[in-house]
């Protein structure tokens, strides 16, 4: 399943960007710790922030944080992408930003002694990168997180996150979208991730 997503990553980065360069000053690892921290610092203020503080916050460290153009022809979909128009292209990257925000402002909304350590860093196919760190909870307990990344015109990018070393964040959206979109095609697409940024949103979903 990894080694499939890492061809499938190198095809599908290069029909949107062509071809990669080299990583720009931060390391990947540098990368990751950046979130992290990012994350930690918006947790220790989560309940001054609110929801929407939140998101505001982490907006912009997700868009550094992450090649969301990539991850969104991963996730619809090679095959399907190449159908879409530009328009539609601009309007699920969006989708999946706003979504992505949501996702971090709902979930990351307390602290209770958290903290992040990285472990290690490990080459990968197809010039991608394994970052592997773990959450250490408040009670003492820890959740294994292994990034990948990709060195874009940006420099190393998040486009995919393994949680407890066996789901893929990436191949669970690609079954979710895939479904989807079988089913409603590019706006029954577009309408559920608007719909699922619009629970987070409410507090329906965490």
């Amino acid at each position: 399943m990894q080694r499939r997503i890492l061809i499938v990553i190198l095809v599908a980065f290069c029909l949107i960007i062509g071809s990669a360069a080299q990583a720009a000053e931060k390391s990947a690892s540098e990368v990751v710790n950046a979130l992290h921290a990012s994350l930690l610092e918006m947790m220790k203020d989560a309940d001054a922030l609110g929801f929407d503080g939140r998101s505001k916050f982490i907006e912009p460290v997700v868009t550094k944080s992450f090649n969301l153009p990539l991850i969104a022809v991963m996730a619809a979909g090679e095959k399907n992408w190449k159908t879409f128009s530009k328009a539609q292209k601009k309007q699920l990257i969006a989708a999946l930003e706003d979504l992505s925000v949501a996702t971090y402002a709902a979930r990351f909304n307390g602290y209770s002694g958290e903290n992040f350590r990285t472990l290690s860093e490990q080459p990968a196919d197809q010039g991608t990168t394994y970052v592997s760190t773990e959450l250490t909870q408040g009670d003492g307990g820890t959740i294994p997180l292994k990034y990948l990344l990709y060195p874009g015109d940006s420099g190393w990018r998040i486009v995919d996150v393994v949680f407890m070393g066996v789901f893929s964040e990436l191949a669970m959206r690609r079954s979710e979208y895939g479904a989807i979109y079988k089913k409603g095609g590019f706006d029954g697409l577009l309408t559920a991730l608007k719909q699922k940024t619009a629970d987070y949103q409410a507090g329906l979903l965490q």
